[in-house]
């Protein structure tokens, strides 16, 4: 718009000298409100500005003082972790070297247990050194002369020539390892007593023993006296009349009658029965007769064996009646057993003895002369 239109335009409305335009009373007024407004968010900018600042200061005032106490807190932690570290290392240091103390103790202990062990040894050593082959020989020939004593007595206490042929040929054995010329005579002599002890009959008296043993449980199971026993009888159904019942009656005490009284039919005269009271004391007879047998048979005593047997044989015949076929068995084995000989005749075997004795004395008076 030019300045002519704008002065070709009419007046928008009268207006008074000396008063405002009514239409700039608005405007001035908005413009007024507007600057209040803006003055206001200003200030509300600027406390919220300061508000906030202030609450960043405070939360780095915080944020601050927890980090010193997490700096402290961990300073301490560290030098915790390098006390323990240091205590834990003073504790291990201290533990080694206790162990070592103890372990090099020990050692010094052991090495000087060894070293006198090793002594001992060596004193051992020097002191079988010292023995020669005569002293060993001496030892060789006390135990030779002990083995032959101990034939004799073997032979002589215990009958027992195996026994003592054994401890003959132990004394022959020592004295092959001696291998002394000297001792020929005595080996002489031990090789007659063996051919001697081979030479003795052969008895087994254990499986006699035993054969004996076997007979006296034997003697136990016989019977003596048996009451007969009559097989049970169905009972009759009773019957209706008196007499009928009165016949049954009869018959039943005629059964009952029968069961104590047996009649047997014999062709030949029959002995009469042993008492049953008698039982226990035949019974402990023939035991008795049999473990007297036993005992001859043990001592060599031939006569006692076969009279003990014999008087075992009689008592045996008390049972033919009532046990015949057991008796029989038992009669027949005793019959057997009589005819074994219990007698050994045992050679002498001191002949060893006395040249073993000899020898001794002979090696004794020729060390002496030395």
């Amino acid at each position: 718009m030019t300045d002519q239109d704008a002065k070709e335009q009419p007046p928008a409305a009268d207006t008074r000298p000396g008063e405002p335009n009514v239409a700039e009373r608005p405007a001035k007024a908005s413009g007024r409100g507007l600057a209040w407004l803006a003055l206001l968010l200003v200030i509300v900018l600027g406390l919220s500005g300061a508000w906030l600042a202030r609450e960043g200061y405070d939360r780095q005032q915080v944020l601050t003082k927890r980090l010193s106490t997490l700096d402290s807190t961990v300073g301490r932690e560290q030098s915790d972790l390098q006390q323990m570290e240091a205590r834990a290392r003073d504790e291990w240091r201290s533990a080694l070297e206790k162990l070592a103390s103890t372990t090099r103790a020990e050692t010094d202990a052991l090495t000087r247990r060894i070293e006198a062990r090793e002594a001992a040894v060596s004193q051992l050593q020097d002191e079988l050194g010292r023995f020669s082959a005569s002293d060993r020989n001496s030892w060789l020939l006390s135990e030779t002369d002990h083995l032959l004593r101990l034939a004799n007595q073997r032979l002589v206490m215990a009958r027992d020539p195996a026994a003592s042929l054994a401890l003959l040929q132990g004394a022959d054995h020592v004295l092959q390892e001696i291998d002394d010329p000297t001792l020929h005579a005595v080996r002489a002599a031990i090789a007659a007593d063996m051919a001697a002890l081979r030479a003795v009959a052969k008895i087994d008296v254990e499986g006699l023993y035993l054969r004996l043993s076997a007979l006296i449980e034997q003697a136990g199971q016989l019977v003596i006296f048996d009451m007969p026993r009559q097989p049970d009888r169905a009972k009759p159904a009773p019957a209706e009349e008196w007499r009928g019942r009165l016949r049954q009656g009869y018959e039943a005490a005629l059964a009952r009658l029968s069961e104590y009284l047996v009649i047997r039919r014999r062709d030949v005269p029959v002995q009469a029965l042993m008492d049953p009271q008698w039982e226990g004391l035949v019974r402990q007879n023939l035991r008795m007769l049999l473990e007297q047998a036993q005992v001859a048979l043990l001592s060599g005593n031939q006569a006692l064996y076969a009279a003990s047997l014999e008087r075992a044989q009689h008592w045996v015949g008390q049972f033919l009646q009532s046990d015949e076929a057991a008796a029989t068995a038992l009669s027949a084995e005793l019959t057997r057993m009589a005819g074994q000989t219990v007698v050994q005749t045992l050679p002498e075997v001191s002949r060893s003895l006395r040249a073993m004795e000899a020898a001794m004395n002979q090696r004794a008076q020729s060390q002496g002369g030395q």
